[in-house]
């Protein structure tokens, strides 16, 4: 989106938070609280307030902070709701009643659209909604008499109607007993017995009003769904959890979404295709949807891997000929003589990555006095934010009462309504890592402020929701505050997200807090998986009639190939690239990169915007043509210095591209080039003195030690 208009240990746990006693696994209500940043920092209690409050929150949620930027946040903020999309249904509260509808997506050049077409309607009328229950990857709505339980990954609706007969509206709808049909559809009760009335549907003696509608998957094995789906009714998902892990001798995260039901036991999942492989038991048939074709099993909880090989997020030490380096140090000093960018809560923040780049590179090629004064321009800037001076100030933070959270001032992009926290805020504390690793007073005096920032887009700290971009079911996280679109939510820039995870990770380092490492390079490693897929096209069969590989933009139903701001192809493409950082690398695989800067010069000739971005990119397939792109002089990316994509592009020319076949045990290091001898390169930005083990096919390989500030490289 970029529209204008836990548990402290090694995993990161999101549960229900209803009003009834929580699970264990459940994060508490979250309080809406100014929180203290401590020290000089400071946030106002006033400024930009977002658009719409949370009118449609019910029972206890009315006074708790709640999640913004996910699929059901439009029935927070009404009236009723936008379709919800929980794949393979969506299901809207409209005045007729719940409408569920589970329709194919059609592809064209530009786009893959899911039509929301109803099929069934449930209960009804409806005059107002209400939010009561919400979990990892559920939500439950109430409208007068009738409850709606939507899970993502279900193709079951969970219904219960208190105090009246359970009704449906299904046209051609046949009876058998507790189970109906309608071409695709079951719908089943507990208990009682099914009757027609015109084209309304009642289940008469269903206990406690419950009753389920399931959609059958294209190509079923019928039997096995009828034994598969005839209990529904009576076990409904109660809540759903997501647990995420890094196993760092492995190199890969593990994340186990659990649905548990009335009852126990397994029920029907719909998986995504980067959930593929992940458990239950297989069952025959499919699901079309925009993002991919479904696979079904059946399950009481999944397990969902990404692959986690290492992570460098500091300048690693790359041979550099004497040329070469004296090129990078004349980027430095035109990165330093160039006009400062400015901007609100997007583009003032964005000038706060393109200093943290400069400084990075200047430590890469050992040059205190331009890294010095990178980083004595940055301070002042992450001050400015970090302190709210009274009326007048021009910069700042806010902290929103209505929802529980902050707001940038002044906002861009719409980021007083939530939009692009992820984005905004993570090059700031990208930046302040830097920053504070060189300077332990701002560390020691504005820590705690960027501690709340990273946790305000990550969620889990007191005065903010449990979680904010991130969707646990989707693997990724989603730009749209508040949704209020037909097609769901969204997200263009999967990069910016990507990058902002690896801010997490890199602050966690610097400020020698675990719980923030983990939960940073979890949700990086699963951030760049979806990214690389459903975004850059990596291992997905898109529907047949969409002409790109690349996506613009994600929706819940919808994939573009178009941006919020420019129609240019370089755009597009261009939107999943930046910032360059050294955690970019998480998409520098060589044959696809050469199949980007293939199809983006089928599109144009030169780039007319950003075609710094597409030499990085470039360089992982062929860095002398990247180099060559380099020198002659293209349009720049502002939020990436010219040292830090001439610096990653002779990484890469140097190292070759990373080599996940070796795997290093932290977020220290990464291995790159040859798989039989390859280039183990390792940073420390803590400090402590740190042993970054790498391993292949589980055997230990080398062992490499890096003092504080040092970064190590050498060839197996």
């Amino acid at each position: 989106m970029r529209a204008t208009a836990a548990l402290a240990v090694l995993v990161l746990l999101f549960g229900c938070t209803s009003g009834a006693e929580p699970d264990r696994e459940a994060a508490p209500p979250a309080t809406i609280a100014k929180p203290d940043p401590g020290g000089p920092a400071g946030f106002a209690g006033s400024g930009a307030m977002p658009s719409k409050p949370p009118a449609q929150a019910g029972g206890d949620l009315k006074s708790q902070a709640l999640p913004t930027n996910q699929w059901w946040t439009s029935a927070l903020t009404g009236p009723l709701s936008q379709p919800l999309w929980t794949h393979p249904l969506a299901v809207r509260a409209a005045p007729e009643g719940f409408q569920v509808s589970s329709g194919p997506p059609a592809a064209s050049a530009n786009a893959v659209v899911t039509p929301f077409e109803p099929a069934v309607t449930a209960g009804g009328p409806i005059g107002e909604l209400r939010v009561v229950e919400y979990g990892a990857f559920h939500v439950v709505l109430r409208a007068g008499s009738v409850e709606a339980r939507l899970v993502q990954g279900s193709p079951i609706l969970y219904l219960r109607f208190d105090g009246t007969e359970p009704a449906l509206t299904a046209p051609e709808a046949t009876v058998d007993g507790q189970v109906a049909h309608a071409d695709g559809w079951d719908f089943v009760a507990d208990g009682g017995s099914w009757r027609r009335d015109g084209d309304r549907l009642v289940a008469t003696g269903a206990r406690d009003g419950r009753i389920a509608v399931a959609k059958v998957p294209d190509g079923a094995d019928r039997a096995a769904w009828d034994a598969a789906v005839k209990d529904a009714a009576a076990h409904p998902v109660e809540t759903t959890t997501a647990a995420m892990a890094y196993d760092r001798a492995a190199g890969t995260v593990t994340q186990t979404l659990t649905a548990k039901r009335r009852g126990g036991g397994p029920g029907v999942w719909a998986l995504l295709p980067h959930q593929r492989g992940s458990g239950g038991r297989e069952m025959a048939g499919q699901y079309a949807d925009a993002l991919g074709a479904m696979s079904v099993v059946e399950a009481d909880e999944i397990r969902v891997s990404a692959p986690m090989p290492g992570l460098l997020t500091e300048a690693p030490s790359i041979p550099l000929p004497g040329r070469a380096r004296s090129e990078i140090v004349a980027d430095l000093d035109r990165d330093l003589a160039a006009k400062p960018g400015d901007g609100g809560s997007y583009f003032g923040m964005k000038e706060l990555g393109r200093l943290a780049t400069i400084a990075q590179v200047a430590q890469g090629v050992d040059d205190e006095r331009r890294r010095a004064e990178a980083l004595d321009r940055l301070r002042p800037q992450l001050v400015d934010w970090l302190t709210y001076r009274g009326p007048g100030d021009g910069r700042y933070f806010t902290y929103d009462k209505t929802w529980g959270g902050l707001i940038a001032v002044p906002p861009e992009f719409g980021s007083e309504d939530y939009n692009d926290h992820h984005f905004q805020y993570g090059y700031l504390v990208r930046a302040a890592a830097v920053l504070a690793a060189a300077d332990k007073g701002f560390l020691r005096e504005y820590g705690g402020a960027v501690d709340l920032i990273a946790r305000e887009y990550t969620g889990g700290a007191p005065g903010f929701p449990p979680f904010r971009v991130f969707n646990p079911y989707l693997g990724r996280s989603a730009a749209s505050g508040f949704a209020p679109f037909a097609d769901g939510n969204n997200q263009e820039s999967s990069s910016e997200a990507v990058a902002a995870w690896e801010a997490v990770v890199r602050w966690g380092l610097v400020r020698g807090q675990d719980d923030l490492v983990e939960l940073g390079a979890t949700h990086y490693a699963m951030e760049a998986a979806t990214a690389r897929m459903y975004w850059l096209g990596m291992g997905l069969d898109h529907p047949e009639g969409y002409s790109h590989r690349v996506a613009g933009i994600v929706w819940d139903a919808k994939i573009d190939y178009a941006t919020f701001f420019d129609p240019r192809p370089e755009s597009i493409e261009g939107i999943q690239m930046l910032p360059v950082t050294f955690g970019s690398l998480y998409r520098a695989n060589p044959e696809a990169a050469r199949d980007r800067s293939a199809a983006l010069d089928r599109a144009v000739a030169r780039p007319r915007v950003w075609g710094d971005l597409f030499a990085a990119d470039l360089a992982a397939a062929d860095p002398d043509a990247a180099l060559r792109r380099l020198g002659q002089n293209p349009p720049r990316e502002d939020s990436t210095s010219r040292a830090m994509v001439g610096y990653y592009v002779r990484m890469l020319a140097a190292f070759g591209a990373p080599q996940a076949a070796v795997t290093a045990d932290a977020p220290y290091g990464l291995a790159f080039g040859d798989e039989a001898r390859p280039t183990l390169a390792v940073v420390n930005p803590t400090g402590e003195r740190q042993t970054v083990t790498f391993r292949k096919e589980g055997e230990v390989i080398a062992r490499i030690e890096a003092s504080p500030g040092e970064a190590v490289s050498r060839q197996q």
